[in-house]
């Protein structure tokens, strides 16, 4: 990193500012089938992403060649485009380096176990999930995957840090059988450190899901209320996400524009983006312009407290960053992101809230990225099963449910205390009151 700034700093332009955006990133990819290694890749790759500032216009290029020759070439770049590009008053970088809001996870011993160890993860989680029922008939992919990474980030206001990390990511796709009717259910979990991940935990989940979905039954359209397991209710939480950020509020596109203050769902919803969540999937110290994470309530007991701000959507509201700016890697330019954004757990197991007359667990939901974050208005596919008296009795697949998510919100009658992580976005059980649910 010494080295390319020294170029940027021989080579750059008289009143220009700069900023440098370094990663390192390992990836190795483990994937089996009839409890078999059937893929294993690896992969490595190095890359810097400038940026130069002047009278408010900003110019960013990349390159993977860190060459001398390679670094001048992407700052002329970069300034070429700042000369063409109009100003804009929230173009800038961050001026006063603050303290650290977290550590970053980099797990050392997980990293240095041998490959034959790693493989066995997999491996296991197929074995587990046939054990555990023996409708399992098969496991499409059983996967680990394996990321090593190291982030730099330097800027002519004197900002100079780095941090490594370590996370993984396991899946399973799981094929039940019973009768001539089969169902295919998928799981995955991540993690930072690899002792972190319950291979048993994953394959109950997925056996529960895979089996509960076997025999569809035929089903009217009807209102009624609606349970979104956990991890449902974390991706339908991930799929409106964009509402919350800085972005989304600059460009007009978030139904919560001009919200803050106000009652947005029930008082048992609490939203929160917290980037020092302990173990968290995405906690690290500093965003992606160098501003400390936090933990915010994007929600609190209902009332909607604020956008997720980065440096650059805060500057250009007159507010103070919230530590959300996110990068994908070294080719992209800092927008607004979440961190760890989880639904806060109630005190509700999943049992008392299936114990009402009739309740339709949802377990599964297709089409999310059709959600709307202007309008709130959803329709999804789903399946599932519907509840009476606690018991199961019809299974559904091939229904919808539809609605807007302020009113779902608003008719949140209990959460459950199951809260889970997938990945960086968890949430426990929630019971809605009423929801249009389409017939199949």
């Amino acid at each position: 990193m010494e080295k390319i700034e020294k170029v940027v700093k021989e080579n750059i332009k008289p009143g220009y500012e700069y900023e440098i955006f370094l990663t390192e990133v390992k990836k190795n990819k483990i994937e089996v089938q009839d409890e078999k290694l059937e893929n294993l890749s690896a992969s490595e790759e190095v890359g810097v992403g400038i940026r130069v500032l002047k009278d408010k216009k900003l110019g960013f290029a990349y390159t993977t060649n860190l060459g001398e020759g390679d670094i001048k070439e992407c700052l002329k770049r970069a300034t070429e485009i700042c000369e063409l590009q109009p100003p804009d008053e929230g173009f800038c970088f961050l001026e006063r380096p603050q303290p650290a809001g977290a550590e970053s996870i980099f797990d050392r011993e997980g990293v240095s176990r041998p490959i034959e160890e790693k493989i066995e993860i997999p491996i296991s989680l197929e074995k587990s999930a046939k054990r555990l029922d023996g409708r399992i008939k098969g496991v499409r992919k059983s996967s680990l995957s394996e990321r090593v990474f190291e982030v730099h980030l330097k800027n002519s206001y004197g900002l100079d840090l780095g941090y490594s990390g370590s996370s993984y990511v396991t899946m399973i796709s799981a094929l039940a059988k019973e009768g001539s009717d089969a169902s295919i259910s998928w799981e995955y979990r991540g993690a930072r450190r690899l002792a972190d991940i319950d291979v048993e935990d994953i394959a109950r989940d997925v056996v529960f899901k895979a089996t509960s979905l076997l025999n569809p039954s035929s089903f009217d359209t009807k209102s009624l209320p609606v349970i979104l397991f956990r991890e449902s209710a974390a991706m339908l939480l991930e799929a409106f996400s964009p509402m919350f950020l800085g972005d989304s509020l600059i460009k007009g596109k978030t139904l919560l524009k001009g919200k803050e203050g106000d009652s947005v769902g029930s008082k048992l919803l609490t939203v929160v983006d917290d980037g020092t969540l302990q173990g968290g999937f995405s906690t690290y110290p500093y965003d992606a312009e160098g501003v400390p994470t936090g933990r915010k309530e994007v929600i609190s007991e209902g009332v909607f407290k604020g956008f997720l701000h980065s440096l650059y959507t805060a500057t250009k509201l007159g507010l103070k960053p919230t530590g959300n700016s996110s990068r994908g890697d070294f080719r992209t330019q800092p927008t607004s992101g979440i961190t760890n954004l989880y639904l806060e757990k109630g005190d509700k197991s999943l049992e008392d809230m299936l114990s009402l007359g009739e309740v339709f667990l949802v377990i599964d939901l297709m089409g999310l990225h059709t959600v709307d974050p202007i309008s709130g208005e959803f329709s999804l596919g789903a399946s599932g099963v519907l509840y009476r008296g606690g018991k199961p009795y019809k299974t559904l697949r091939g229904v919808t449910i539809a609605g807007n998510i302020l009113k779902l919100w608003d008719d949140i009658e209990a959460v459950g205390e199951d809260l889970k992580f997938f990945a960086n976005v968890g949430s426990p059980s929630v019971l809605v009151h009423n929801l249009t649910v389409g017939g199949a």
